[in-house]
């Protein structure tokens, strides 16, 4: 049996205890009001917390960090750092030939192109390699925790204007696209001396600048081209509707590439409702789409039944192409 003589040390002990519990846990109003932490103090690690992805992008793009900006290779220049929107580098061959330039800062425009609710700056570049002028190049550049930086390659205007050299008209941002107003070379044009002139409306893909939409302004009673109705591998269909995967088109507006025949430039007109494509003045068919019922006016022999496939149909020759992987 313990000793009782202990009991009254332990009771002093734990009563003593208590005392000081009591006085880290009640402590007076003054010294309440002063412990309690501020509202400041209380949200800085979830503000600071929720500052670091604003810190990590610049406020807002500008025209003038363009100008300053870093580009890829273009021309044949190396890649490198524009100086008030101008590359200081000299071409490795061509001692004259026209060094990547920003040529006006109305061709620099801002708005969200990737969809990711931050603003992309996009520029239209001019270089070549002396002698005669080249189509312009439109630069894209994203905002990243490290400042202005180049979003995928230089598009090349060459792929939506058939060739026509020279700088661009205008650049506008709109409806999450790119509005580029540009001279078009038609195929019996000189490269120097275009005819056409075309509205074409760009997007990003996710990799790159494609067009959508190409507009004839020369020729405003063609319309407007939708790019998504003629693109792509298109192969003939014989009469017992067998695909012959040995003859096919490549269309990748406005060129059109055959297996052993040099790349040809394409038109396009609206002709009751259908698209028909043609290249130096020869047609080259019309453009059904999936499920069409109705016979075309202009072209009563079309083959317009069993429509599951994009078809393009030569009245001249009655050929056939059905658009593959679409």
């Amino acid at each position: 049996m313990k000793n009782p003589k202990n009991f009254p040390v332990i009771f002093a002990l734990i009563a003593a205890l208590a005392l000081s519990g009591c006085s880290a846990v009640a402590p007076t109003a003054d010294q309440s009001d002063s412990a309690k932490p501020s509202s400041s103090s209380s949200t800085a690690p979830s503000s600071s917390a929720s500052a670091t992805p604003t810190e990590s992008r610049l406020k807002d793009l500008t025209v003038d960090m363009a100008m300053s900006a870093s580009i890829p290779s273009v021309c044949g220049f190396p890649a490198g750092k524009l100086s008030k929107g101008v590359l200081q580098k000299k071409h490795p061959q061509y001692s004259n030939a026209s060094v990547p330039n920003i040529p006006s800062k109305k061709l620099v425009v801002a708005g969200d192109l990737t969809g990711d609710g931050i603003k992309e700056l996009a520029a239209v570049i001019y270089c070549d390699k002396g002698g005669v002028r080249w189509p312009s190049h439109i630069q894209l550049f994203e905002n990243t925790a490290k400042g202005i930086a180049a979003l995928g390659k230089p598009f090349q205007m060459s792929d939506v204007n058939g060739g026509a050299r020279g700088i661009l008209e205008s650049l506008k941002f709109t409806k999450g696209q790119l509005e580029v107003t540009d001279r078009q070379l038609m195929p019996m044009d000189r490269a120097v001396q275009p005819s056409g002139r075309i509205k074409a409306a760009l997007k990003w893909d996710g990799k790159k600048l494609v067009a959508t939409a190409i507009q004839d302004l020369a020729n405003p009673e063609n319309g407007t081209l939708k790019t998504a109705t003629v693109n792509g591998t298109w192969c003939q269909l014989s009469a017992q509707s067998k695909i012959n995967s040995k003859k096919c088109l490549e269309i990748n507006y406005p060129q059109l590439t055959q297996k052993g025949q040099d790349p040809q430039s394409l038109t396009y007109w609206v002709n009751n409702g259908f698209t028909e494509l043609a290249y130096f003045g020869a047609p080259l068919g019309t453009i059904y789409a999936p499920g069409a019922k109705i016979k075309d006016p202009a072209n009563p022999s079309a083959p317009t039944a069993q429509q599951d496939q994009y078809r393009l149909y030569n009245s001249q020759t009655q050929e056939t192409y059905v658009r593959q992987g679409k």
